[in-house]
């Protein structure tokens, strides 16, 4: 590391107990350094490096690049490669008609990352727009694995805390917190949510299941209320299909690649 400074001048993000600023490499490169107070992230930072050296990320593109991992006594630093801005940054500030345009293929990078994480086994189990983050030529990389797991050889779910973000979580991990029990989360728990992901690109910032306040309950039963603003009919029966309540009705990512929708339009 060249330069690095905690200044907010250089911050473009945060989090809970972590900040993401600017830093610069010696070889000329900017990154960006993810800062994270040990006491409060211990577990969620060296979760993430783990996940991340399972990943070697040169083998895809559509993951975001891991660096280098540091830590003293107060902090945790982890080195990422920089990126222009997230995926709900992005879709805000674009016009309907980019997104339209652009969104099948930023679709499918996103479902292509969910392809190779879920090939090596591991579950994301955060997705959301603001995990998503697009580079300098635009590209999608999935980001922030701090709550992800892998999967055993035997195994086809992971039995967890029910964690992740209100209004990003798929229909089994709400149904755990409803009754207070540990979550089984599949692969075709993470394609529900890059679904409910598809439809926020697709419609500029919207979400399927409605509005903040009625997203849990809409997910919980199946109600994908705003599903018509979607005027592609083949768009709205792509996305209906990745966010069905029943899980064994949704296909996986590598399925969903295979979609009309998305091949027709990259």
């Amino acid at each position: 590391m060249q330069a690095f400074v905690a200044d907010k001048q250089f911050r473009i993000g945060d989090g809970g107990y972590s900040s993401v600023y600017v830093g610069l490499m010696k070889d000329g490169t900017e990154v960006a350094v993810k800062k994270m107070i040990v006491q409060k992230c211990d577990e969620i930072a060296e979760n993430e490096r783990e996940i991340m050296n399972l990943i070697k990320t040169c083998d895809s593109p559509f993951i975001v690049s891991y660096r280098h991992f540091h830590r003293d006594d107060t902090f945790i630093y982890l080195i990422l490669d920089l990126c222009e801005e997230t995926l709900r940054e992005l879709v805000h500030a674009s016009s309907i008609e980019h997104v339209q345009e652009h969104g099948p293929r930023m679709i499918k990078e996103i479902l292509i990352g969910l392809e190779f994480l879920h090939g090596k086994g591991i579950l994301h189990r955060d997705l959301k727009p603001s995990n998503v983050l697009a580079s300098i030529e635009g590209r999608m990389k999935l980001a922030d694995f701090g709550i992800s797991r892998v999967l055993k050889d035997d195994e086809t779910a992971v039995e967890t805390d029910a964690k992740g973000t209100d209004g990003w979580l798929p229909t089994e991990v709400i149904e755990a917190v409803e009754k207070k029990e540990k979550c089984l989360f599949k692969k075709k728990s993470d394609v529900q949510v890059a679904g409910m992901i598809a439809f926020f690109i697709l419609t500029k910032g919207e979400h399927p299941f409605g509005s903040r306040l009625e997203q849990m309950k809409n997910i919980l039963k199946g109600n994908s209320v705003n599903l018509k603003k979607l005027g592609d009919r083949k768009a709205r029966k792509f996305v209906s299909w990745l966010i069905s309540q029943r899980i064994d009705k949704r296909p996986y990512a590598h399925e969903a690649l295979k979609d009309f929708f998305i091949k027709k339009n990259y």
